[in-house]
């Protein structure tokens, strides 16, 4: 028994003594702790002092000493801040990431990393701290819309769902009206778009930018009455503001109503306005009504010739003075203005691409060759400047150093008709038919009723001798869609030659001579149907003016020397 008591005593006071050691430690390490926090919140203070002063890199210093006696988000969340003020964002980016580890449910801290991802254009990033915020706060209106603009780019669906419901709320939110409106018509739902800007017209009915911008999406929905009804009542209101003056005579353009567009761009320029970009809005116009009026050219050239002397530095009066001489067949004037267009900015895709084709039109190709070359270092996404070289080569009489640019071209947009029908043509010259049957195939599959690609695949297999009867009906699509184009009525005829139909052949080829616009080909073409009818003083007749309009032409040339005896 005492023994045991004795053993139970000692075991007592060992466990007493262990624990006073042990308390004794936790009060130390409490002290210790005491002392780390005193410290911490000291240099925070003063970093915080420091911050006041704008002095961020010694605030930061500041906030690095009260981290080593204190790893808090709270001063991670300061140093993100200052480094942020001082440009260092991936620092910064890296600090705020480090508060919102330590509190994850801070929703101050998530908005911090969010804004600085934002800042390094980190978008998805962004995204992802914006939906955590709504995750941990569901009521949280600032994170949501927050959230929506950064959808706005991204996924403007989303974006515009969050606006909804924000709206459904409170219908009066007048930014975030603007802010839905604004991405409904990135969408293209203009209607939308319309309803949105009608409801913060009913909050603020006296706001003329608001109502352009209205007008401006009742035009681009097509709604083009209500976009004139709403223009032609502020002129009433206040006729004195060109801007919707000229945005009216931009509708009546698109109605068709010239005259009255007409009488408003006059009103402009006869206000003398220095604007330059009402100017250039006003020279935009009359350039569009050249195609209805050739009267108004020598004016809208005048109104651009003034602009660039004001503006030497600015492409766009050059761009449309380029535009104004293409129209009117002066291609060597044309390539000077576009040429300057690319020097002053030469990421213009449409300036490179204008620049090419009035060289094709002057028959410069070498020189088109070294401009597509330049415009593909610039712009090697743009399949124009390859179909350019292509075209230039064919020119050329290089059809096989051909090929590879206008495949290139047809792998950038296939669906450019231009681009399929030359490469089609260029492989079928070479010889090379499985590949040009199935670039003709796939285009008729894109545009059945192209009448461009069902005149030359029906051409080309004509000359194959191949599925003549369908060769037939596609020719016959072509010129339904084209009934004057010389070149498909002689693809029709020549097809009933190669099926022996020789009256029907000889109606439609004299048909393709008669528009004056026919070939040497063509004429030869005419020359064989005419022997074939034991014409042939009129085969020989052909044969030699086809010769005559090519010298080119070998086949018609020893048609006509070899006679018809």
């Amino acid at each position: 028994m005492g023994i045991f008591f004795l053993a139970g005593c000692g075991g007592s006071k060992q466990t007493s003594s262990q624990e006073m050691v042990n308390n004794g430690a936790k009060q130390q390490k409490s002290a210790h702790k005491e002392v780390q926090r005193d410290r911490a919140l000291k240099h925070f203070i003063d970093g915080t002092a420091l911050d006041a002063k704008g002095s961020y890199a010694e605030a930061i210093l500041e906030y690095q000493e009260a981290l080593e006696a204190d790893q808090n988000a709270t001063i991670y969340f300061a140093i993100s801040k200052d480094y942020f003020m001082l440009g260092k964002l991936a620092r910064a980016a890296e600090a705020a990431a480090e508060a919102v580890r330590l509190e994850p449910k801070n929703i101050a801290y998530h908005e911090n990393l969010g804004n600085i991802y934002f800042n390094i254009t980190r978008i998805d990033l962004a995204i992802k701290e914006y939906e955590e915020i709504t995750r941990i706060d569901s009521t949280y209106t600032p994170g949501w819309l927050a959230l929506a603009r950064l959808y706005q780019v991204s996924e403007p669906q989303k974006a515009i769902e969050i606006f909804e419901r924000v709206l459904e709320r409170d219908a009066s939110q007048f930014d975030i009206l603007f802010q839905c409106a604004q991405t409904y018509s990135t969408l293209g739902r203009f209607d939308e778009a319309a309803k949105k800007y009608k409801q913060m017209l009913e909050l603020d009915p006296s706001n003329r930018p608001l109502q352009k911008q209205l007008a401006e999406t009742y035009a681009k929905g097509g709604r083009l009455d209500q976009a004139i009804a709403l223009l032609e009542n502020m002129i009433e209101t206040d006729s004195s503001d060109i801007e919707v003056i000229a945005a009216l005579a931009d509708v009546y353009m698109d109605v068709k109503k010239y005259k009255d567009a007409i009488t408003l761009y006059q009103n402009l320029l006869q206000r003398g306005n220095k604007n330059f970009e009402i100017q250039m809005r006003i020279g935009v116009g009359f350039f569009a009504l050249t195609a209805h009026d050739s009267t108004l050219i020598s004016k809208t050239h005048d109104i651009f010739e003034k602009l660039q002397s004001e503006a030497p530095n600015d492409w766009r009066p050059k761009w449309y003075l380029g535009a104004l001489a293409l129209n009117q067949h002066q291609d060597s004037v044309a390539s000077q203005y576009f040429e300057q267009v690319i020097k002053i900015e030469e990421r213009n895709g449409d300036g490179w691409w204008f620049y090419g084709t009035s060289l094709f039109s002057q028959g410069k190709y070498l020189k088109l060759l070294e401009v597509s070359a330049n415009a593909q270092k610039i712009l090697p996404n743009d399949f124009r400047f390859y179909l350019l070289q292509g075209l230039a080569l064919n020119r050329l009489e290089k059809q096989e150093e051909a090929v590879s640019p206008l495949e290139k071209a047809y792998k950038l947009n296939p669906k450019d008709l231009n681009t399929l029908s030359t490469l089609a043509l260029t492989l079928d010259g070479l010889q090379r038919y499985t590949a040009s049957d199935r670039i003709y195939e796939d285009g008729l599959k894109q545009e059945p009723n192209s009448a461009l690609l069902l005149n030359n695949f029906s051409y080309s297999l004509a000359e194959r001798g191949l599925q003549l009867e369908r060769a037939l009906e596609m020719s016959k699509q072509a010129i339904n869609i084209e009934p004057t184009n010389a070149a498909y009525l002689d693809t029709y005829g020549w097809i009933f030659y190669k099926l022996g139909k020789f009256e029907e052949a000889a109606e439609y080829i004299e048909k393709s001579v008669a528009t004056g616009e026919a070939s040497s080909v063509v004429h030869e073409h005419l020359g064989d149907v005419y022997l074939k009818l034991e014409k042939k003083e009129k085969a020989l007749e052909f044969w030699k003016k086809a010769s005559e309009m090519d010298p080119k032409n070998q086949s018609a040339k020893e048609k006509s020397n070899r006679g018809v005896n």
